[in-house]
């Protein structure tokens, strides 16, 4: 097995700064510096005392990190080096200047134009279709799971990720139930398991929150999930305009991006 463990201790290799980029269940990410090549970095740091409440073991962050440095794309969040002390687990990851793309998607709004939404849209499937390639299945796919690197979009958390070879079905029922697909939510009586164009699914509902200023196509405005419209798959592009929403405004972009969009969202690829 791929030896992933950093010899070194994390201290030795990078100045941890002060400035907190992120907190998470049972983790903070830190800004921190490469003390040879001055290069910034974003240092995961995991609690190791915490992490068996979530689930979480120490053979799966060791997976995670094999699966990212698998990994060498543009659109794929580096793992320089991983850590270990007596208290926790260090990951120092790429750094990325942008922060998440989810919060970029609402900042835009319904102001983004389709050339960029394009570019992005490109950018997510590049990810993904780098990944299937080595047999990875991320079942996380969302805007909030890519950073932003300048105009560079890179995937990120690798938590749910897995390896599947020889045509394997996954039966696990996991991942953030407004990005899950059909086949999904159907587990465990009414699906026989589910595989990579889980990830497109996720990526054509995360197209579609591009083309509507962060609106989701299966939840409504009070935070609940449509489960009827999302396991059929329909995808509304109407979009109303002038005061107070009312009135039927031109259809928002083109009919080949919307066609694109509903192709990815497929209720049974």
């Amino acid at each position: 097995m791929q030896q992933v463990m950093s010899g070194e201790k994390v201290e030795d290799l990078y100045f941890i700064q002060k400035v907190k980029l992120g907190q998470g269940a049972f983790g903070t990410v830190w800004r921190a510096v490469n003390r040879e090549t001055q290069v910034p970095a974003a240092m995961k740091q995991l609690d190791k005392r915490t992490m068996p409440s979530r689930n979480v073991r120490k053979e799966d962050i060791e997976r995670e990190v094999r699966m990212m440095k698998a990994c060498n794309h543009v659109n794929i969040t580096q793992c320089f080096h991983f850590f270990e002390d007596a208290r926790y687990l260090y990951l120092a990851l790429e750094y990325c200047d942008g922060g998440d793309f989810g919060d970029k998607v609402k900042e835009r709004g319904m102001n983004l134009k389709e050339r960029e939404a394009a570019e992005w849209v490109g950018q997510i499937c590049e990810s993904i279709a780098h990944l299937h390639c080595h047999k990875i299945c991320h079942r996380d796919i969302k805007p909030d799971n890519f950073m932003v690197a300048g105009d560079v979009l890179k995937l990120s958390d690798f938590g749910l990720a897995l390896v599947l070879k020889g045509g394997r079905m996954l039966t696990e029922k996991c991942g953030t139930p407004a990005f899950m697909a059909p086949e999904q939510h159907k587990l465990p009586r009414q699906s026989k398991g589910y595989s990579f164009p889980v990830d497109m699914w996720a990526a054509g509902v995360s197209m579609y929150m591009l083309m509507f200023g962060g609106k989701h196509p299966f939840v409504s405005d009070s935070g609940n999930l449509d489960e009827k419209t999302m396991l059929k798959g329909t995808l509304d592009f109407r979009v109303k305009t002038g005061f107070f929403g009312f009135g039927n405004g031109a259809p928002r972009f083109s009919e080949e991006a919307r066609a694109l969009c509903q192709a990815m969202v497929q209720a049974d690829p």
